[in-house]
């Protein structure tokens, strides 16, 4: 127990709050029991661990560091000698022990009337999905204000808010996974729920395939928060866990290509096209997530190109900032999918829009370089240079009939084919 976790266990359970706790946990079964009006005590158990771990749980990650500064206090606690993984989880699972502590208490019923009633299995499965959830909605608001303090954003309640938000909106998207393989959810809205799912060839049960894709996506975001408390406190992360991460998705996005559709006559073919389509695709995504997160500092470009030009390139390699390394491996992967396609003859106008694709992922890239190394500071500039881009222009250009001129602002098929991508 590290002495970050230790300090906030003592603010957090002291006998008082406990208590509370306890006593209004209590009234909410007890009234769920006999309420008799259709809420059983493991709905409520489920829809009070959701407030307890996931709202409040959220809101308490996301002011975990940002309180500190705005106490005044933070730069005290960066020049301690407690180390970056203390730090972290001493922030993460420390400022939300309480929430957790409440949170236990829901699963504990949970399992009492899950077993009750001869459903174990769905049961676990169930507590299981609510221990992620819970870390996932908590460790994306702590990476969300890491972030911002990263960029030296402000920090109001506005500001925590977004943190706690974005946390929020991390447990829904787990929340609609999870319902989409449960024929009784109500979130479905009528559409028909899933029971299997197709990844690299194989009909996996949906619930334990999603499941263990949450479990591994998980620690995933604890590592991000790891890594950006190691920038906060001065230390210099290397490129291999973003390598290690981008190799990670391209193989778990690329394995549902039997969502997509395809020609059964080149069956084989195109599955091999559409795994590299959709590795690619994540890739793109990345490098717009990652250059719009990360800092554009020229000073730090200026590094590269000193230490290229004297030769040391392995030490530039090793400071990589992560949307360079996605945008070289959507370029990588790009590549590799033009050269099947001409290869196989699956259609040279496929190959002409990939790379259509890339020359305008670089140019909306380097945008955002742009205008944070001149005075137009800020990302914000670009986003609306994107906006014009991609949506002003090319609506006046087609209201006036100058459709012939569209393939220049965004990936389309021109006339001759090879002007898009030129």
């Amino acid at each position: 127990m590290g002495p970050e976790f230790r300090r906030n266990v003592w603010l957090e359970l002291t006998p008082r709050r406990i208590i509370f706790m306890v006593a209004i946990l209590a009234l909410v079964f007890f009234a769920a029991a006999v309420s008799g009006a259709g809420i059983t005590p493991y709905l409520a158990a489920e829809t009070t661990f959701y407030l307890i771990v996931v709202v409040w749980g959220a809101r308490h990650a996301g002011l975990s560091v940002v309180g500190e500064i705005r106490d005044h206090t933070w730069d005290l606690q960066r020049l301690s000698s407690i180390g970056a993984g203390e730090m972290a989880w001493g922030k993460l699972f420390g400022s939300t022990i309480y929430t957790w502590f409440g949170g236990a208490i829901c699963l504990a019923v949970m399992l009492v009337s899950g077993f009750a009633h001869g459903s174990a299995l769905p049961t676990v499965l169930d507590v299981v999905y609510y221990v992620i959830v819970g870390v996932v909605a908590q460790s994306s608001a702590l990476l969300a204000s890491l972030i911002a303090i990263r960029r030296r954003s402000a920090h109001s309640r506005l500001d925590v808010f977004l943190y706690q938000a974005v946390g929020l909106l991390a447990a829904l998207a787990v929340l609609y996974l999870w319902e989409a393989a449960d024929p009784e959810s109500a979130l479905l809205s009528g559409h028909r729920s899933t029971d299997f799912v197709a990844w690299w060839g194989f009909a996996i049960s949906a619930r334990p395939f999603l499941l263990v894709s949450l479990a591994l996506f998980a620690p995933w975001i604890l590592v991000g928060c790891y890594r950006e408390m190691r920038r906060e406190l001065q230390m210099r992360n290397g490129p291999l866990v973003w390598l290690g991460f981008l190799a990670f998705i391209g193989f778990y996005v690329a394995g549902f290509d039997a969502w997509l559709p395809r020609d059964t006559a080149t069956a084989s073919s195109n599955i091999v096209a559409l795994r590299l389509a959709l590795a690619a695709t994540a890739y793109a995504a990345l490098t717009y997530v990652a250059v719009l997160l990360e800092p554009k500092d020229r000073v730090l470009y200026r590094w590269y190109a000193s230490q290229i030009g004297s030769g040391a390139v392995g030490s530039a390699l090793s400071g990589l900032q992560a949307w360079i390394m996605s945008w070289v491996a959507t370029l990588v992967v790009s590549v590799v999918l033009i050269w099947w396609l001409i290869s196989q003859g699956l259609g040279i106008s496929y190959a002409v829009l990939t790379a259509d694709c890339i020359g305008f992922l670089t140019r909306d890239v380097f945008i955002f370089v742009f205008f944070a190394a001149t005075r137009y500071r800020g990302d914000f500039a670009a986003i609306v240079a994107l906006l014009a881009l991609y949506v002003l222009s090319p609506a006046i250009l087609e209201g006036v009939g100058l459709n012939g001129v569209l393939p220049f602002l965004y990936p389309t098929p021109s006339h001759p084919i090879w002007l898009a991508p030129a």
